[in-house]
Protein backbone atom coordinates (compact mmCIF):
# COMPACT_ATOMS: atom_id res chain seq x y z
CA UNK A 1 0.00 0.00 0.00
CA UNK A 2 2.63 2.38 0.75
CA UNK A 3 4.89 2.00 -2.08
CA UNK A 4 1.18 2.34 -3.98
CA UNK A 5 1.01 6.05 -2.38
CA UNK A 6 4.37 6.49 -3.31
CA UNK A 7 4.71 6.03 -6.67
CA UNK A 8 0.90 8.19 -6.98
CA UNK A 9 2.54 11.10 -5.05
CA UNK A 10 5.55 10.46 -7.45
CA UNK A 11 3.25 10.67 -10.56
CA UNK A 12 1.39 13.45 -8.83
CA UNK A 13 4.97 15.46 -8.77
CA UNK A 14 6.17 14.32 -12.18
CA UNK A 15 3.41 16.08 -13.82
CA UNK A 16 3.68 19.28 -11.68
CA UNK A 17 6.95 19.09 -12.55
CA UNK A 18 6.37 18.67 -15.72
CA UNK A 19 3.79 21.69 -16.12
CA UNK A 20 5.80 24.15 -13.95
CA UNK A 21 8.47 23.58 -16.93
CA UNK A 22 6.55 23.98 -19.78
CA UNK A 23 4.95 27.38 -18.09
CA UNK A 24 8.30 28.90 -17.13
CA UNK A 25 9.52 29.61 -20.58
CA UNK A 26 6.07 30.16 -21.75
CA UNK A 27 6.15 32.97 -19.40
CA UNK A 28 9.74 34.74 -20.37
CA UNK A 29 8.72 34.62 -23.69
CA UNK A 30 5.40 37.06 -23.24
CA UNK A 31 8.04 39.98 -22.23
CA UNK A 32 10.86 41.80 -23.58
CA UNK A 33 13.56 42.04 -20.47
CA UNK A 34 15.84 45.24 -20.21
CA UNK A 35 18.11 46.28 -17.61
CA UNK A 36 18.30 49.79 -16.24
CA UNK A 37 21.64 50.12 -14.13
CA UNK A 38 21.55 53.86 -12.91
CA UNK A 39 22.24 55.37 -9.31
CA UNK A 40 19.37 56.42 -7.88
CA UNK A 41 22.01 57.22 -4.78
CA UNK A 42 25.64 57.97 -4.72
CA UNK A 43 27.62 60.40 -6.16
CA UNK A 44 25.67 61.39 -9.97
CA UNK A 45 22.40 60.76 -7.44
CA UNK A 46 21.31 64.37 -8.07
CA UNK A 47 21.40 63.54 -12.12
CA UNK A 48 20.49 60.52 -12.41
CA UNK A 49 17.66 59.62 -10.10
CA UNK A 50 15.40 60.66 -12.54
CA UNK A 51 16.65 58.69 -15.68
CA UNK A 52 14.45 55.85 -14.56
CA UNK A 53 11.38 58.56 -14.95
CA UNK A 54 12.20 58.80 -17.90
CA UNK A 55 12.52 54.93 -18.51
CA UNK A 56 9.14 54.40 -17.15
CA UNK A 57 7.18 57.19 -19.17
CA UNK A 58 8.56 55.54 -22.26
CA UNK A 59 8.08 51.98 -20.97
CA UNK A 60 4.48 52.65 -20.05
CA UNK A 61 4.18 54.37 -23.87
CA UNK A 62 5.13 51.48 -25.47
CA UNK A 63 3.12 49.03 -23.75
CA UNK A 64 -0.01 51.05 -24.44
CA UNK A 65 1.11 50.59 -27.52
CA UNK A 66 1.40 47.36 -27.63
CA UNK A 67 4.93 46.58 -26.85
CA UNK A 68 7.70 45.39 -28.70
CA UNK A 69 6.92 42.89 -31.44
CA UNK A 70 3.71 42.14 -29.35
CA UNK A 71 5.35 41.94 -26.83
CA UNK A 72 5.21 43.44 -22.92
CA UNK A 73 8.19 45.39 -21.53
CA UNK A 74 9.77 44.48 -18.39
CA UNK A 75 12.46 46.54 -16.83
CA UNK A 76 14.71 45.01 -14.29
CA UNK A 77 16.78 47.93 -12.25
CA UNK A 78 20.23 48.01 -10.24
CA UNK A 79 20.91 50.92 -8.12
CA UNK A 80 24.74 51.42 -8.61
CA UNK A 81 25.48 54.22 -6.39
CA UNK A 82 27.85 55.66 -9.06
CA UNK A 83 30.21 52.82 -8.25
CA UNK A 84 32.05 51.42 -10.93
CA UNK A 85 32.36 48.19 -9.01
CA UNK A 86 28.66 47.77 -8.66
CA UNK A 87 27.63 48.42 -12.47
CA UNK A 88 30.40 45.33 -13.39
CA UNK A 89 27.48 43.61 -11.01
CA UNK A 90 24.86 44.98 -12.21
CA UNK A 91 25.63 43.93 -15.80
CA UNK A 92 26.63 40.27 -15.00
CA UNK A 93 23.38 39.98 -12.95
CA UNK A 94 21.14 41.11 -16.13
CA UNK A 95 22.81 38.70 -18.17
CA UNK A 96 22.82 36.17 -16.30
CA UNK A 97 19.70 36.18 -13.44
CA UNK A 98 17.44 38.17 -15.39
CA UNK A 99 18.19 37.15 -19.10
CA UNK A 100 18.08 40.34 -20.01
CA UNK A 101 18.08 41.19 -24.40
CA UNK A 102 19.76 44.42 -23.24
CA UNK A 103 20.87 47.22 -21.03
CA UNK A 104 20.30 51.08 -20.22
CA UNK A 105 23.34 52.07 -18.30
CA UNK A 106 25.54 52.52 -16.73
CA UNK A 107 25.09 55.85 -16.03
CA UNK A 108 28.99 57.35 -15.69
CA UNK A 109 32.10 57.31 -17.40
CA UNK A 110 33.74 55.54 -14.80
CA UNK A 111 31.30 53.31 -14.33
CA UNK A 112 31.39 52.33 -18.17
CA UNK A 113 35.11 51.93 -18.11
CA UNK A 114 35.19 48.79 -16.50
CA UNK A 115 31.43 47.78 -16.98
CA UNK A 116 32.04 47.88 -20.29
CA UNK A 117 34.43 44.89 -20.35
CA UNK A 118 32.30 42.81 -18.63
CA UNK A 119 29.48 43.37 -20.72
CA UNK A 120 31.64 42.11 -23.90
CA UNK A 121 32.23 38.83 -21.60
CA UNK A 122 28.44 38.30 -21.24
CA UNK A 123 28.12 39.02 -24.60
CA UNK A 124 25.11 42.13 -24.05
CA UNK A 125 24.36 45.36 -25.27
CA UNK A 126 25.18 48.19 -22.99
CA UNK A 127 23.95 51.40 -23.92
CA UNK A 128 24.80 54.58 -21.00
CA UNK A 129 22.60 57.34 -21.11
CA UNK A 130 25.68 60.55 -19.53
CA UNK A 131 28.94 58.19 -19.90
CA UNK A 132 30.94 60.99 -22.22
CA UNK A 133 34.53 60.45 -21.67
CA UNK A 134 36.66 60.15 -25.12
CA UNK A 135 37.53 56.94 -26.47
CA UNK A 136 35.38 54.35 -23.81
CA UNK A 137 33.25 52.57 -25.91
CA UNK A 138 35.19 51.49 -29.04
CA UNK A 139 37.00 48.94 -27.77
CA UNK A 140 33.72 46.78 -27.40
CA UNK A 141 31.24 45.57 -29.94
CA UNK A 142 28.87 45.43 -27.64
CA UNK A 143 29.02 48.93 -26.11
CA UNK A 144 26.77 51.88 -27.33
CA UNK A 145 26.63 55.54 -26.04
CA UNK A 146 23.71 57.78 -26.71
CA UNK A 147 25.54 60.82 -25.56
CA UNK A 148 27.52 63.72 -27.24
CA UNK A 149 31.58 63.68 -26.88
CA UNK A 150 32.59 65.86 -24.35
CA UNK A 151 34.94 67.46 -26.77
CA UNK A 152 32.96 67.96 -29.57
CA UNK A 153 30.07 70.12 -27.50
CA UNK A 154 32.95 71.81 -25.41
CA UNK A 155 34.40 72.83 -29.24
CA UNK A 156 30.60 73.85 -29.98
CA UNK A 157 30.61 76.60 -26.89
CA UNK A 158 34.31 77.93 -28.02
CA UNK A 159 33.23 78.12 -31.84
CA UNK A 160 30.03 79.94 -30.76
CA UNK A 161 31.87 82.35 -28.25
CA UNK A 162 34.79 83.15 -30.72
CA UNK A 163 32.18 84.04 -33.73
CA UNK A 164 30.65 86.16 -31.04
CA UNK A 165 33.77 87.89 -30.31
CA UNK A 166 33.37 86.65 -26.37
CA UNK A 167 36.81 85.49 -25.83
CA UNK A 168 39.23 88.78 -25.49
CA UNK A 169 41.27 88.51 -22.76
CA UNK A 170 41.56 84.77 -20.59
CA UNK A 171 39.40 82.15 -19.16
CA UNK A 172 40.32 79.99 -16.34
CA UNK A 173 40.12 76.39 -15.46
CA UNK A 174 39.29 74.71 -12.62
CA UNK A 175 38.95 70.90 -12.33
CA UNK A 176 38.17 68.06 -9.85
CA UNK A 177 41.52 66.08 -8.92
CA UNK A 178 39.43 63.21 -7.61
CA UNK A 179 36.68 62.61 -10.53
CA UNK A 180 37.79 60.72 -13.87
CA UNK A 181 35.50 62.75 -15.63
CA UNK A 182 36.25 66.05 -14.09
CA UNK A 183 39.53 65.47 -14.76
CA UNK A 184 39.27 64.88 -18.23
CA UNK A 185 36.92 67.70 -19.31
CA UNK A 186 39.65 70.00 -17.30
CA UNK A 187 42.71 68.60 -18.58
CA UNK A 188 41.86 66.47 -21.95
CA UNK A 189 38.93 68.42 -23.14
CA UNK A 190 39.12 72.40 -22.39
CA UNK A 191 42.78 72.59 -21.99
CA UNK A 192 43.68 71.48 -25.46
CA UNK A 193 40.62 73.82 -27.17
CA UNK A 194 41.37 76.67 -25.63
CA UNK A 195 44.91 76.14 -27.20
CA UNK A 196 43.99 75.46 -30.16
CA UNK A 197 41.51 78.08 -30.80
CA UNK A 198 44.64 80.53 -29.44
CA UNK A 199 42.43 81.62 -26.19
CA UNK A 200 45.07 82.53 -23.25
CA UNK A 201 44.37 80.28 -20.18
CA UNK A 202 45.17 80.93 -16.49
CA UNK A 203 45.52 77.95 -14.92
CA UNK A 204 44.48 74.94 -14.79
CA UNK A 205 43.77 74.90 -11.05
CA UNK A 206 42.82 71.52 -9.52
CA UNK A 207 40.73 70.89 -6.29
CA UNK A 208 39.17 67.69 -4.91
CA UNK A 209 36.00 67.70 -5.61
CA UNK A 210 34.87 66.34 -2.46
CA UNK A 211 36.47 69.40 -0.80
CA UNK A 212 33.94 72.10 0.72
CA UNK A 213 36.68 75.03 0.70
CA UNK A 214 37.68 76.00 -2.61
CA UNK A 215 38.67 78.98 -1.33
CA UNK A 216 42.58 78.63 -2.04
CA UNK A 217 42.20 78.01 -5.58
CA UNK A 218 39.55 80.05 -6.41
CA UNK A 219 41.78 83.33 -4.49
CA UNK A 220 44.21 82.61 -7.38
CA UNK A 221 42.08 84.15 -9.84
CA UNK A 222 41.01 87.16 -8.05
CA UNK A 223 42.70 90.33 -9.81
CA UNK A 224 43.21 88.47 -13.30
CA UNK A 225 41.19 89.64 -16.54
CA UNK A 226 39.00 86.98 -17.72
CA UNK A 227 36.25 86.41 -19.81
CA UNK A 228 34.84 83.15 -18.75
CA UNK A 229 36.31 80.75 -15.73
CA UNK A 230 35.95 77.02 -17.24
CA UNK A 231 34.55 74.65 -14.46
CA UNK A 232 35.04 71.22 -15.69
CA UNK A 233 33.17 69.24 -12.89
CA UNK A 234 29.64 67.89 -12.03
CA UNK A 235 26.89 70.19 -10.96
CA UNK A 236 27.11 69.73 -7.24
CA UNK A 237 30.34 70.99 -7.19
CA UNK A 238 30.00 73.59 -9.76
CA UNK A 239 27.25 75.53 -7.58
CA UNK A 240 29.90 75.07 -4.58
CA UNK A 241 32.56 76.53 -6.93
CA UNK A 242 30.26 79.14 -7.91
CA UNK A 243 29.50 80.49 -4.50
CA UNK A 244 32.88 80.89 -3.49
CA UNK A 245 33.38 82.41 -6.39
CA UNK A 246 30.88 84.90 -6.04
CA UNK A 247 31.77 84.96 -2.22
CA UNK A 248 34.98 86.51 -3.19
CA UNK A 249 33.78 89.34 -5.15
CA UNK A 250 34.29 88.00 -8.76
CA UNK A 251 32.16 88.62 -11.14
CA UNK A 252 33.28 86.67 -14.20
CA UNK A 253 30.31 84.40 -15.57
CA UNK A 254 31.16 80.49 -15.69
CA UNK A 255 31.65 78.51 -19.09
CA UNK A 256 30.95 74.56 -19.12
CA UNK A 257 30.89 71.70 -21.08
CA UNK A 258 27.54 69.09 -21.44
CA UNK A 259 28.76 67.69 -17.89
CA UNK A 260 26.52 70.72 -15.31
CA UNK A 261 23.84 71.58 -18.29
CA UNK A 262 21.26 70.42 -15.37
CA UNK A 263 17.66 72.41 -15.02
CA UNK A 264 19.00 72.28 -10.79
CA UNK A 265 21.46 75.58 -12.19
CA UNK A 266 18.37 77.67 -12.62
CA UNK A 267 17.22 77.40 -8.78
CA UNK A 268 20.56 77.11 -7.15
CA UNK A 269 23.10 79.35 -9.52
CA UNK A 270 20.55 81.99 -9.25
CA UNK A 271 21.07 85.04 -10.43
CA UNK A 272 24.89 84.53 -9.28
CA UNK A 273 24.52 81.83 -12.85
CA UNK A 274 23.71 84.99 -14.95
CA UNK A 275 25.78 85.20 -18.09
CA UNK A 276 27.07 81.81 -17.95
CA UNK A 277 26.96 79.86 -20.93
CA UNK A 278 27.50 75.85 -20.96
CA UNK A 279 25.44 73.03 -23.95
CA UNK A 280 23.21 70.80 -23.77
CA UNK A 281 22.08 68.13 -26.60
CA UNK A 282 18.60 68.75 -25.24
CA UNK A 283 16.60 71.75 -25.25
CA UNK A 284 13.50 71.82 -23.79
CA UNK A 285 12.18 74.76 -25.17
CA UNK A 286 12.99 73.52 -29.02
CA UNK A 287 9.34 73.03 -30.18
CA UNK A 288 6.19 71.80 -28.89
CA UNK A 289 7.32 67.74 -29.01
CA UNK A 290 9.99 68.61 -26.51
CA UNK A 291 7.89 71.21 -24.70
CA UNK A 292 5.14 68.36 -24.30
CA UNK A 293 7.22 65.61 -22.93
CA UNK A 294 9.11 68.31 -20.51
CA UNK A 295 5.58 68.80 -19.24
CA UNK A 296 5.06 65.17 -18.89
CA UNK A 297 8.48 64.37 -17.24
CA UNK A 298 7.70 66.92 -14.51
CA UNK A 299 4.39 65.45 -13.61
CA UNK A 300 5.56 61.86 -13.48
CA UNK A 301 8.32 62.93 -11.26
CA UNK A 302 6.74 65.22 -8.87
CA UNK A 303 4.87 62.24 -7.59
CA UNK A 304 8.06 60.58 -6.71
CA UNK A 305 8.54 63.86 -4.58
CA UNK A 306 11.00 64.87 -7.15
CA UNK A 307 10.99 68.76 -8.34
CA UNK A 308 12.29 70.04 -11.70
CA UNK A 309 11.66 72.26 -14.19
CA UNK A 310 12.31 70.45 -16.99
CA UNK A 311 14.44 67.04 -17.75
CA UNK A 312 17.67 66.80 -17.53
CA UNK A 313 19.38 65.77 -21.71
CA UNK A 314 20.64 62.45 -20.25
CA UNK A 315 16.97 61.95 -19.07
CA UNK A 316 15.92 62.70 -22.35
CA UNK A 317 18.94 60.56 -23.41
CA UNK A 318 17.62 57.29 -21.35
CA UNK A 319 13.70 58.05 -22.95
CA UNK A 320 15.41 57.85 -26.32
CA UNK A 321 17.46 54.90 -25.69
CA UNK A 322 14.33 52.86 -25.28
CA UNK A 323 12.82 53.98 -27.97
CA UNK A 324 16.20 52.88 -30.40
CA UNK A 325 15.70 49.67 -28.57
CA UNK A 326 12.46 49.58 -29.72
CA UNK A 327 13.41 50.04 -33.14
CA UNK A 328 16.02 47.75 -32.83
CA UNK A 329 14.56 45.01 -31.96
CA UNK A 330 11.62 45.24 -33.89
CA UNK A 331 14.38 45.51 -37.40
CA UNK A 332 15.87 42.48 -36.16
CA UNK A 333 12.26 40.21 -35.19
CA UNK A 334 13.78 39.98 -31.45
CA UNK A 335 11.22 37.36 -29.67
CA UNK A 336 12.58 37.20 -25.73
CA UNK A 337 12.11 33.47 -26.62
CA UNK A 338 14.63 32.20 -23.59
CA UNK A 339 16.08 29.77 -25.88
CA UNK A 340 17.16 32.07 -28.47
CA UNK A 341 18.47 34.76 -26.37
CA UNK A 342 22.64 34.75 -27.15
CA UNK A 343 21.53 34.82 -30.54
CA UNK A 344 19.18 37.54 -29.74
CA UNK A 345 21.31 40.06 -27.87
CA UNK A 346 23.72 39.38 -31.16
CA UNK A 347 21.18 40.39 -33.02
CA UNK A 348 20.37 43.57 -31.47
CA UNK A 349 24.58 44.63 -31.22
CA UNK A 350 24.41 43.73 -35.17
CA UNK A 351 21.39 46.07 -36.01
CA UNK A 352 22.07 48.91 -33.54
CA UNK A 353 24.71 50.73 -36.16
CA UNK A 354 22.88 50.11 -39.29
CA UNK A 355 19.99 52.42 -38.26
CA UNK A 356 19.16 56.06 -38.05
CA UNK A 357 16.57 57.14 -35.11
CA UNK A 358 13.98 60.34 -34.60
CA UNK A 359 14.48 60.58 -31.39
CA UNK A 360 13.20 63.45 -28.90
CA UNK A 361 16.83 64.91 -29.28
CA UNK A 362 16.73 65.00 -32.81
CA UNK A 363 18.64 62.77 -35.49
CA UNK A 364 20.37 59.89 -33.68
CA UNK A 365 22.52 57.36 -35.07
CA UNK A 366 25.65 55.26 -33.73
CA UNK A 367 29.26 55.67 -35.53
CA UNK A 368 31.38 52.16 -35.89
CA UNK A 369 33.09 53.00 -32.74
CA UNK A 370 29.42 52.76 -30.77
CA UNK A 371 29.43 56.66 -30.17
CA UNK A 372 26.07 58.26 -31.31
CA UNK A 373 26.24 61.80 -33.17
CA UNK A 374 23.72 64.27 -31.65
CA UNK A 375 23.12 67.74 -31.68
CA UNK A 376 24.26 70.36 -29.24
CA UNK A 377 22.30 73.54 -28.11
CA UNK A 378 24.63 76.42 -26.52
CA UNK A 379 23.08 78.22 -23.89
CA UNK A 380 23.21 81.06 -21.67
CA UNK A 381 21.15 81.72 -18.70
CA UNK A 382 19.33 85.12 -18.21
CA UNK A 383 16.75 85.97 -15.34
CA UNK A 384 16.66 82.46 -14.01
CA UNK A 385 16.35 81.10 -17.44
CA UNK A 386 18.13 79.49 -20.42
CA UNK A 387 18.39 81.25 -23.36
CA UNK A 388 19.50 79.45 -26.87
CA UNK A 389 22.52 81.09 -27.90
CA UNK A 390 23.21 78.75 -31.01
CA UNK A 391 22.19 75.53 -32.36
CA UNK A 392 24.50 73.20 -33.99
CA UNK A 393 22.93 69.87 -35.72
CA UNK A 394 24.39 66.16 -35.66
CA UNK A 395 27.15 65.39 -37.67
CA UNK A 396 26.75 62.70 -39.85
CA UNK A 397 28.09 58.98 -38.54
CA UNK A 398 31.03 57.70 -39.97
CA UNK A 399 29.97 54.02 -40.20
Amino acid sequence: MKSLVRNALLGVGAVLAAMTAGQAPAFAQNEIVIGLSFGRTGLYSTINKTTEVAVDIATAEINAAGGINGKKVRIVKFDTAGDPKQAVVAVRKFARDDKALAVIGPFSSSEARIAFAAGEREKIVQIPNASSAPGLADKFSYAFRLTESEYLQFLRVVKTLKKRNALKKSVAIMYGTDDVVSKAVGLAIMKPIFEKEGVKITGPLGFPSKAFDVAPQVSELKGKKLDYIGVATITPVAIRVLKEIRRQGIQTPLIGSQIWADPEIIEKFGKAGDGSVFITYFFYDRDERSRAFSRKFVEAAAKLGIEKPFPHHVDVSAYDTMYVLKSVMEAAKITGDPSKLAAERTAIRDTLGKLTYDGLIGKICFESNGDAQLPGYVLTMKDGKWVLLEEHPSLPCKK
